[in-house]
């Protein structure tokens, strides 16, 4: 058992608390301020490369349906220009001539440093993007490649200008050991999330569905901009990875599924990779452990559904922006920003990231002056970062405003009128706010989630879990001064706020999926304060209190496990009702050895249109009888070669003699539900 979790250092917590975990001495410079270093070589070969973009540009626009002939000619003649010309300066370079021989522009190169040119290529190479994904022809290949070249450019000016940065090397270096366990929790983790996610959960969303069907589209060519926004407002780049993932591991619910499979369990070695520099690798790894095992993210791991990328991209920001803050580095704090660009195609959820980082940056000007002083005239960096990689989008999104706020209008407090009616019944608006605020902080450890997404009759944690979170806030707020702790407060805060408070039906959980990391590093940051403590009080070793604290992780972990597949699995309650109904129609149809047209006599309950049974049973046809029937020649016959299939709900189970006067001779099959034994729907199969 020793070697299962990597020990911490004897001196891990005082290092690491000392002050907020970054270096208190500056790197010095790695080159000589006497050396002046030519860049013209460089900055010609970035030019010459930069070609290639008109080029290809050219290329697109003869090949496109109808050609434009005088557009992609004049784009494909200048850039053979310039790449005859910028390689007739680069061989004159090569050949040993002096750059103060050649021509003015050269010498102008000589003296630029790189990551200037990079910086403007990178800006030029979005507004291509922004242009390929305005033009119908130039998408959506184009327009992606031109917008993730502009990432990459970015990054680049931003890498070189890391010339004073500090490697890392004060930092606890890894082992083998740190490997190895991290690559088996990592394994673990995908077993816990892909193991037969076709079935567990065993109903399939309507929303899944939706999703599902614009991926279809996407593999159609029907929905060719990754830049604008879709079924419900979710920007389509989602859709393009779905696509993705239904091209590799299938056009089925398996290869739906899939995509969130592995972006949940990238999620888990990546906390450790944030905390480990943080917090030390004893509480890193405990907090990947339990995140690997949480029942809560391992549900959302297996739906087809964009919400599981939020803690993800997260992460990904906020270990880059401590990384770029600790090593002084340019390019990290680049990272961030393009991360809380890129986060926002994906759920509403992250639309939280960016608003931390600014909360990081004004918690570094109160608490920490001399780090936000070397921080302050970098910042351009992070906006920059953040435009590029928010990207087209945010031409959509001017051109109209409302697809921003779609959802907010359903679902905000004040959008919706909610508050308004609430107000109009005489509820006064400090018992609106404490009602508010009590549901949508309680849903972590008392108050359970109240929407169809999960519905495990209980609150994101477990009771002893829901102590340790409590403990773990307290030691946050002691450390408020350590911008990694301020964080942890602030996410929760935030998602409580923001995905709570000022949104009706407060908690559902698909809108705190982003804190799921939080909850787990402040559990575990109180559990191992609790076994420091009775290491102190009983004098254990190093070696006792590891094997202490992995004991107590597995109690945890073996109680997450059991409650999610061997409680909540077996009732079914993901969805509700309609959606065990949807599911079970949909494999019911789908199964039929001859083509069938399927009756709904099930509105205005369910519909045909219902997203988990178009996807589900993607090549049945059918139709929704809306009013009752009282006549058999009420009933249109199907269409020729297809049998009819006839589904009532019980509510409306009258009308199946009626049927069956038109359609003699037929099996009646009931479908019950799995939990409760109540009866679904009935299906009627004619001869």
């Amino acid at each position: 058992m020793k070697d299962v979790v990597p020990p911490s250092s004897a001196v891990e917590d005082e290092a690491i608390a000392s002050e907020n975990g970054l270096p208190s001495t500056e790197p010095a410079l790695s080159r000589s301020d006497s050396q002046r270093v030519s860049y013209a070589s460089m900055n010609l070969f970035t030019l010459l490369l930069s070609t290639l973009a008109p080029a290809w540009i050219g290329q697109a626009l003869l090949t496109r349906t109808p050609p434009d002939l005088w557009a992609g000619a004049a784009l494909l003649t200048l850039a053979s220009a310039a790449f005859v010309a910028l390689g007739a300066l680069m061989r004159n370079l090569t050949a040993g001539n002096e750059p103060a021989a050649a021509p003015r522009f050269v010498l102008w190169l000589d003296r630029l440093p790189p990551y200037y040119l990079l910086f403007v290529l990178a800006f030029v190479s979005s507004g291509i993007a922004f242009w390929c994904a305005a033009t119908p022809e130039l998408r959506p290949a184009p327009a992606l490649i031109a917008w993730l070249a502009s990432l990459c450019l970015f990054l680049a000016s931003a890498r070189l200008l890391d010339q004073r940065r500090n490697d890392g090397s004060g930092e606890e270096p890894w082992t083998r050991r740190d490997l190895v366990a991290v690559a088996a929790l990592t394994l673990a983790a995908l077993a816990l999330r892909m193991t037969m996610i076709d079935a567990i959960p065993q109903n399939f969303g309507g929303d899944e569905g939706e999703m599902g069907l614009e991926a279809r589209r996407v593999l159609e060519g029907r929905i060719t901009n990754p830049f604008v926004t879709g079924w419900l407002s979710h920007p389509t780049l989602w859709f393009f990875l779905q696509a993705l993932s239904l091209s590799v591991f299938g056009n089925n619910v398996f290869g739906l599924r899939a995509l969130s499979a592995l972006i949940g369990t990238a999620t888990v070695p990546l906390l450790y990779i944030f905390a480990r520099p943080l917090f030390g690798r004893g509480v890193a790894f405990g907090a990947a452990t339990l995140l690997a095992v949480y029942h809560f993210h391992i549900h959302f791991s297996r739906l087809g559904v964009n919400n599981i990328v939020d803690p993800l991209l997260a992460l990904s920001a906020f270990m880059a922006f401590f990384t770029g803050v600790r090593r002084l580095s340019s390019f990290a704090l680049g990272w961030s920003g393009v991360i809380c660009g890129v986060a926002q195609h994906f759920y509403m959820g992250s639309r939280l990231t960016p608003l931390l980082i600014v909360a990081l940056v004004a918690h570094l000007a109160i608490a920490d002056w001399r780090r936000f002083r070397w921080l302050a005239p970098r910042l351009p960096l992070i906006v920059g970062g953040f435009l590029l990689g928010f990207g087209p989008l945010i031409a959509h999104f001017i051109n109209d405003p409302s697809a921003l706020t779609a959802r907010l209008a359903m679902v905000g407090v004040v959008q919706s009128g909610w508050l308004e009616r609430k107000l109009a019944e005489g509820v006064p608006l400090a018992q609106i706010m404490l009602d508010q605020a009590r549901q949508s902080f309680g849903a972590y450890t008392f108050v359970p989630d109240r929407g169809a997404w999960y519905d495990p009759k209980i609150a994101l944690l477990d009771s002893v879990s829901s102590v340790l979170l409590v403990l773990g806030v307290a030691l946050a707020l002691v450390n408020w001064r350590r911008s990694e702790w301020f964080l942890l407060v602030a996410w929760l805060t935030g998602a409580a706020v923001l995905g709570g408070m000022l949104l009706v039906n407060s908690p559902e959980s698909p809108r705190y999926v982003t804190t799921a990391p939080a909850l787990c590093l402040l559990v575990m940051l109180a559990l191992h304060r609790i076994t420091a403590l009775a290491g102190q009080a009983f004098q254990w070793t190093g070696r006792g209190r590891a094997l202490t604290t992995l004991i107590l992780i597995a109690l945890l972990a073996g109680w997450n496990l059991n409650f999610y597949f061997r409680d909540y699995i077996p009732r079914r309650t993901y969805g509700w009702t309609h959606t065990e109904i949807a599911t079970k129609l949909a494999h019911y149809a789908n199964a039929q050895p001859a083509p069938v047209y399927v009756y709904m006599f099930t509105p205005p309950r369910i519909f045909f249109g219902n997203g988990t049974i178009r996807f589900v049973a993607s090549g049945v046809e059918g139709m929704d009888v809306h009013e009752t029937i009282t006549d058999p020649a009420q009933i249109a016959p199907p269409p020729d070669g297809r049998r009819p299939l006839f589904i009532f709900l019980p509510e409306r189970e009258a009308e199946l003699a009626i049927v069956q006067q038109r359609f003699p001779g037929g099996v009646i099959e009931r479908f019950h539900g799995e939990w409760e034994p109540v009866v679904l729907f009935i299906a009627y199969l004619p001869p």
